[in-house]
C-alpha cells in the first residue's frame, strides 16, 4: 500500500475491518440503486472510501507538482486514467490518499469537475475472491464498472499493484488478469470511468505486454525523495509514532537525522526513501520498548526491586543512534552480523600461512584497515583483483580473509564453468519463457539476502565469457544486480575478490610488487598487461589490483617447511602416540630432495601439500614397520 504510515491516517490492518465510526469505510449505496444496477454483488464490500478514511490525515510533503499532474489527467475528456510508476516505498499510494483528503476537505486546488467526487480503492484480491463459479468474475467486474461509470456516483477508482491485471505478470494467473483488463478496456477508452493505478518501475513492464490496455493510461513518474526531504517527512511522522508508543519513547532531532543517514547506509537494495527511514524509526522505537520490558523483567528476576522500580518510573526512554544502527543491521542481515575485524590477527594468520607474498599482504592489510574505519560510506562493494600464476596463494588468501572477516567460507564461483553467454542464467536465473525460468533452485548469490556481509570469490575470472564478466559491472558500479525473478541482489556490503591467471607468462618473468628492483613490475604495467584480457571499464571497477609473486625454489622450501609444522601440530593433537615418529622439523637434506623431485615452476605451491603428506605417511609407515610406532593409525 505504499507509505500509509507517513501520517497517522491509519494502517493496512484497519482496512481489513469494517463498520461505523473512526476512519473505516462508510456504507455505500445499497443494491438496486445506480450503485449496483441490480448486480448480484454488493459492491460496497469491495471498495474502500479514501475520502472518509483520510480526511483527517496529514498533508503529503513535496508532492504538489505530482498531485497537480494526476488531477489534470483525471479531469481529461478522454482516457482520464493516471498510472503512478515508481520504486517501492517512494509514496505512490500516499499521493492518492492526499488527493482524497483534499477532495473531502474542499481544497482550493481541486477542479470543479472533481468536487463532491470520491476516490475508492479497489483491492485486486477483493475482485478475485469468491469467483470460482464460471462467469462470476465477469459479473463482479461489470458491477464495479457500472458503479464507477455512473455519473451520479462521481467515483474515481484507485487500483494499487495494478500490474496484477495486465495478464502476463498477473500474480492471480494470466487468464484471470486478462479477463479483468478486457472488461475494463471499453469503459477506460470511452472515458466513462476514471482510474488511478500504481505500480513499481519493474512491474510496470507488465503493461508492455498489453499495449491496448497501457495506452488508456497516462504514465506519471514518482521520484524518490532526497535525504533532506526524507528527514522532513520523518520529522512530520515522529509525533504520530511517539503517540503510538504511548509517549514511552523519545526521539531527539539528532537521532532523527541519524536515523535517515543509517537507513541510507544500511538498507537493502530495492528499499527507497522515505519508506526506509520511516520503517527503521518505527522498528527502532518498538525495539526500545521491548528492551525496557526486558530490563525490568531481568531486575525483578534478580530480586533487585529498587532497580525495577526505578526503570518503571522513567516516563520516557530516549532512543539512541546506537539502537537505531543495531536495528538497521538486524533488519538487513537478520542475526548474521559482520564480525569486528582484528587486522593484526589477520596479518599474523596470512603471514604464517603464505610465504613469499609479504609485500602483497602488507597492501591488503593496509586496505582492510582503512575499510574498517568506515569514514566514507559507500553503496558499492569492495572489489579486488588478484593476478598471478597458478599456485601462488590467491585463492588461499581470499579464503583466509573470509574466515577472519565473516567467520564463514566465501561464496566461490569457479568462473571456468561460465564459459558461454547463456551461463549468466546460472547466476541470475533463466529469463521468463526459457527453460528453467520457473525453477526454485537456489542461485549462488541468494545467500546475500540473509547475510550481505560476505566474501565473494570469482576464481579464474578470465575464463568466464565476456557477457558473464560484464554482468558483474552493475554489481561493482551500482552495488546490486537484479536477477531473472525480479529480486534485487545486494552486493554493497560484500568483498568481491576476482582471481586471474591472465598473462601468466609475462607475470612470471618479473616479481610483481612495489619495490625498486629491476625485476619488479609496477602497478601501471600490471594494469596494462591485464587490459589485454579484460575490458577497460571492467578493470576500472576494481578498487585494487595486485599481482602475486611467482613461487621460486627457496619460497617453495619455506612453504613445505611451514606446511609440515602445521600438519605435525595437528597430528600431535589428534594422534599423539603416532606423532612420536615425526621429527620436529624435516631435515634440510631431505627437504632438498623433496624440492628437487616435486617442484614445478608452472604449478607454484600446489605440489607442496601433497609432497609433505606423502613424506609424513612414508615416515609413519616406516616407523610401524620397525616397531617405533606402538599404535595403529586409528588410535587417538
Amino acid at each position: 500500500m505504499g507509505l500509509s504510515n507517513f501520517t497517522p491516517g491509519g494502517s493496512d490492518d484497519d482496512r481489513a475491518n469494517s463498520g461505523s465510526g473512526g476512519n473505516f469505510p462508510p456504507h455505500l449505496p445499497a443494491m438496486g440503486t445506480p450503485f449496483s444496477g441490480g448486480s448480484a454483488y454488493d459492491v460496497e464490500e469491495l471498495l474502500i472510501n479514501y475520502n472518509e478514511r483520510f480526511k483527517n490525515a496529514g498533508p503529503t510533503m513535496f508532492r504538489d507538482t505530482l498531485i497537480e499532474q494526476v488531477l489534470s489527467v483525471i479531469i481529461s475528456k478522454t482516457k482520464p486514467n493516471a498510472l503512478l510508476v515508481g520504486s517501492a516505498g517512494v509514496g505512490k499510494t500516499k499521493i492518492v490518499e492526499d488527493i482524497a483528503r483534499r477532495i473531502a476537505l474542499g481544497d482550493a486546488l481541486i477542479p470543479d469537475q472533481l468536487k463532491d467526487s470520491t476516490i475508492y480503492e479497489l483491492p485486486i484480491a477483493n475482485v478475485i475472491a469468491g469467483t470460482g463459479i464460471v462467469g462470476s468474475l465477469e459479473e463482479k467486474v461489470k458491477a464495479i464498472v457500472e458503479f464507477a461509470s455512473n455519473p451520479l456516483n462521481k467515483a474515481i477508482l484507485f487500483m494499487d499493484e495494478i500490474h496484477q491485471i495486465t495478464g502476463g505478470s498477473s500474480s492471480h494467473g494470466d487468464a484471470t488478469g486478462r479477463k479483468i483488463s478486457q472488461i475494463l478496456k471499453p469503459a477506460l477508452a470511452r472515458g466513462d470511468m476514471s482510474v488511478i493505478g500504481a505500480t513499481t518501475s519493474t512491474e510496470s513492464r507488465a503493461f508492455d505486454e498489453d499495449p491496448a490496455f497501457a495506452r488508456r493510461f497516462t504514465r506519471l513518474i514518482v521520484d524518490e525523495l532526497n535525504v533532506e526531504q526524507t528527514q522532513e517527512v520523518t520529522a512530520t511522522v515522529r509525533p504520530s509514532l511517539i503517540a503510538h508508543y504511548r509517549h514511552q519513547i523519545g526521539v531527539s532531532d539528532d537521532v532523527l537525522a541519524e536515523t535517515v543517514r543509517i537507513a541510507e547506509e544500511n538498507s537493502r537494495a530495492g528499499q527507497h526513501r522515505p519508506d526506509n527511514a520511516i520503517t527503521l524509526l518505527d522498528r527502532a522505537m518498538a525495539d526500545r520498548v521491548l528492551e525496557q520490558k526486558r530490563l525490568i523483567a531481568r531486575a525483578e528476576n534478580a530480586g533487585d526491586t529498587a532497580l525495577a522500580q526505578t526503570l518503571r518510573s522513567i516516563s520516557q526512554v530516549p532512543l539512541t543512534s546506537r539502537r537505531v544502527l543495531d536495528v538497521a543491521r538486524r533488519l538487513m542481515t537478520g542475526n548474521s552480523q559482520r564480525k569486528d575485524l582484528d587486522v593484526v590477527a589477520l596479518g599474523a594468520t596470512l603471514s604464517s600461512r603464505l610465504q613469499g607474498q609479504d609485500d602483497v599482504l602488507a597492501v591488503l592489510i593496509d586496505r582492510l584497515a582503512r575499510e574498517e574505519l568506515a569514514v566514507f560510506p559507500t553503496k558499492t562493494p569492495i572489489t579486488w583483483m588478484f593476478a598471478g600464476a597458478s599456485g601462488v596463494g590467491k585463492t588461499e588468501t581470499a579464503k583466509i580473509i573470509a574466515e577472519q572477516m565473516t567467520g564463514t567460507d566465501p561464496i566461490i564461483l569457479n568462473m571456468a564453468e561460465f564459459h558461454s553467454g547463456w551461463s549468466t542464467s546460472k547466476i541470475i536465473g533463466a529469463p521468463p519463457g526459457y527453460v528453467g525460468s520457473d525453477s526454485n533452485q537456489e542461485l549462488p548469490f541468494d545467500t546475500l539476502e540473509s547475510n550481505p556481509h560476505r566474501v565473494i570469490l570469482l576464481d579464474e575470472f578470465e575464463k568466464a565469457d565476456k557477457a558473464v564478466q560484464r554482468l558483474f559491472l552493475s554489481a561493482f558500479d551500482e552495488g546490486n544486480i537484479r536477477n531473472a525473478r525480479g529480486k534485487m541482489l545486494d552486493f554493497s556490503k560484500a568483498l568481491v575478490i576476482a582471481t586471474t591467471n591472465a598473462a601468466r607468462d609475462m607475470l612470471d618473468s618479473k616479481q610483481i610488487g612495489f619495490g625498486s628492483s629491476p625485476r619488479t613490475m609496477s602497478n601501471r604495467t600490471l594494469n596494462t598487461t591485464l587490459a589485454q584480457f579484460f575490458d577497460a571499464e571492467l578493470l576500472g571497477r576494481f578498487s585494487l589490483i595486485v599481482g602475486f609473486n611467482p613461487i621460486d625454489r627457496q619460497t617453495y622450501r619455506q612453504i613445505m617447511a611451514a606446511d609440515y609444522e602445521r600438519q605435525r601440530e595437528r597430528i600431535v593433537e589428534a594422534k599423539p602416540r603416532l606423532a612420536q615418529a615425526l621429527p620436529t622439523f624435516i631435515p634440510d637434506d631431505e627437504l632438498h630432495v623433496i624440492e628437487e623431485t616435486t617442484y614445478v615452476d608452472s604449478q607454484g605451491a600446489r605440489p607442496a601439500r601433497k609432497a609433505i603428506r606423502t613424506w609424513i605417511e612414508d615416515r609413519l609407515l616406516a616407523a610401524r614397520a620397525v616397531g617405533t610406532a606402538t599404535v595403529s593409525p586409528s588410535d587417538d
